[in-house]
């Protein structure tokens, strides 16, 4: 991700959050979009790859908890594979 895609600011990063359930609780992700775009661009082909790939990025822009890794995982694979179905 090139800086181009970067919030410029704290106002421009919070128009970048999508709120999604983490274990029932809304939760907001900062840069989810963008992280997605991303890793559709890279030639993962594993679900397990996907899920990884995913969590190593968001959790650059984002606090993702100790022990509930495998959960946020989880729930972003499920965002990814939505997001391919929007075409």
């Amino acid at each position: 991700m090139g800086n181009n895609n970067r919030p410029c600011c704290a106002a421009d990063a919070l128009r970048r959050i999508r709120q999604i359930p983490i274990k029932g609780i809304p939760t907001g992700i900062c840069m989810l979009d963008e992280c997605i775009a991303e890793i559709k661009t890279q030639s993962l082909t594993s679900e397990q790859e996907i899920r990884s790939a995913l969590l190593k990025r968001v959790n650059v822009f984002n606090y993702i908890p100790l022990g509930i890794e495998d959960e946020y995982a989880r729930v972003l694979f499920e965002e990814y594979k939505k997001s391919l179905s929007k075409k």
